[in-house]
């Protein structure tokens, strides 16, 4: 059974709905309902999704969470208010879960080690603009089936762990932690991520070269580095990524010339290297 409420729904979650004990899908996204989720919701272990974006929802995530969704697949609680930590045992989640949203939540506590416990069935974790601070566990290489990253706009330190690049079956697609305060070097183990199209890690404090291995991922996409204090020469290999739409390389360190081979991509239509200290001409034709 599915149930959905109309768009435009006030109020709170009626306690009832805990009672429904067939229900495999609950979609409430995109109304205005307030207060808590009501505890009964978190024992429906028929539930294969929960869907609550985009609502005024609020309250502390139960550190129990994830004990009675024995079924559950996905689970989307992004735009709301909800606050507090997020609850170690959310590694407790069923296996066949794969996709845990909370994005845009003052949650303000860290990323637990445990989230490497999850399932390796998961296939998004985003929990970007949360207020999260500390560091990347390393334990989140533990998920060899991500297709999605976001750990966007949070104040997340430290480095970007290895383990994030280097697993041999690493499905991801779409990498994003961008705005945080992450330091240290781009790792120079990208040659396991054959599957990477979107690359977001801007507006960070990353210092080093940039590894050769990055222009043999051919599907890029979408390269927004910009604003950190990343160094070095381009490389003319970055002439290859024909699939490129957007690269911005911009407010960073890079020195030498500008690689000629940059004008050759015909898919491209956002390029930014301003504010660096970069030397050649544009060509004419452009």
């Amino acid at each position: 059974m599915r149930l959905v409420f109309v768009h435009g729904s006030t109020g709170p979650i009626p306690n009832e709905i805990g009672n429904l004990l067939k229900l495999e899908s609950l979609d409430l996204r995109r109304n205005s309902l307030s207060g808590s989720i009501p505890v009964g919701i978190f024992n429906m272990s028929t539930l294969r999704e929960l869907d609550l974006l985009g609502n005024h929802l609020s309250g502390v995530l139960p550190s129990n969470m994830c004990h009675g969704l024995h079924n559950l697949e996905d689970i989307v609680l992004s735009l709301n208010n909800f606050s507090g930590a997020i609850p170690a045992s959310i590694s407790n989640c069923c296996i066949s879960l794969r996709q845990i949203d909370v994005g845009d939540n003052p949650l303000n506590g860290v990323l637990p080690k445990s989230i490497g416990n999850l399932s390796i069935s998961v296939e998004c974790l985003a929990v970007w603009n949360c207020g999260l601070r500390g560091n990347i566990p390393d334990s989140i290489g533990n998920l060899s089936n991500l297709v999605l990253l976001g750990l966007d706009d949070n104040s997340l330190t430290g480095s970007i762990p290895t383990a994030i690049w280097g697993l041999q079956k690493l499905r991801l697609e779409c990498l994003g932690l961008s705005q945080n305060q992450i330091s240290g070097s781009i790792p120079g183990c990208f040659n396991n991520l054959t599957s990477l199209w979107y690359l977001d890690i801007a507006f960070n404090r990353l210092t080093s070269t940039l590894p050769m291995r990055l222009w043999d991922l051919k599907g890029l996409v979408y390269v927004n580095l910009t604003s950190n204090l990343l160094r070095g020469p381009l490389a003319p290999e970055m002439g290859e990524l024909k699939d490129l739409t957007k690269l911005d390389l911009s407010n960073n360190q890079f020195s030498g010339k500008i690689p000629s081979t940059i004008w050759s991509l015909e898919s491209l239509d956002h390029l930014s290297l301003a504010n660096n200290s970069l030397q050649g001409s544009i060509p004419d034709n452009l």
